[in-house]
């Protein structure tokens, strides 16, 4: 196994787990499905294994800003695998889902700053948190159109960045 083909492989899984999530917005939730739970389960991990891909890919590159991002990125997403649950009366895959946008703002800001991807996959990450937000404030519920509309650009990012590496994109060196 080379670095190289784990990059791949990790790109694809980026690229497949950004389909699938895009995917699972139009689908409604139904509570207690099995097939539904198997599903995310397959979303979440796959995005686990293409997030570390899409860093490890130009970690040389990357600040303490992007680290730290990417650290809180992969906690956040890690929460989320598994059945939903909520212990203690906390929605675990909300809050994993607000820790997750968190650490890809801060690796998109890094991702700009150093041009480690195509700066529109930088552009969807950031744009995850201002749409949430802004669209938020009219519609405050959970899981309602700041959710939905995040969901689509969280998934675009994912699909944009797997496709770059996959495709060899290459910055601009400096």
């Amino acid at each position: 196994m080379t670095y190289s083909l784990l990059l791949r492989l990790g790109a694809f899984a980026a690229l497949l787990g950004g389909v699938l999530r895009l995917i699972s917005s139009f689908i409604p939730w139904v509570e207690g499905s099995g097939p539904l739970e198997s599903f995310y389960f397959v979303i979440d991990v796959t995005l686990l294994f293409g997030l570390f891909a899409i860093y490890l890919a130009r970690a040389e590159q990357f600040g303490v800003v992007g680290l730290v991002g990417f650290v809180i990125a992969a906690i956040g997403q890690a929460a989320i695998i598994g059945p939903d649950h909520a212990p203690f009366d906390l929605d675990v895959y909300y809050l994993g889902t607000q820790v997750i946008v968190t650490g890809l703002f801060l690796v998109a800001i890094d991702m700009l700053r150093v041009h480690a991807y195509p700066a529109w996959v930088a552009g969807l990450w950031i744009a995850v948190p201002l749409a949430s937000l802004g669209i938020g404030a009219i519609d405050p519920s959970p899981y309602g159109w700041a959710y939905f509309i995040g969901g689509l650009l969280f998934s675009l990012g994912f699909i944009t960045a797997g496709a770059a590496l996959l495709n060899n994109w290459a910055p601009a060196r400096k």
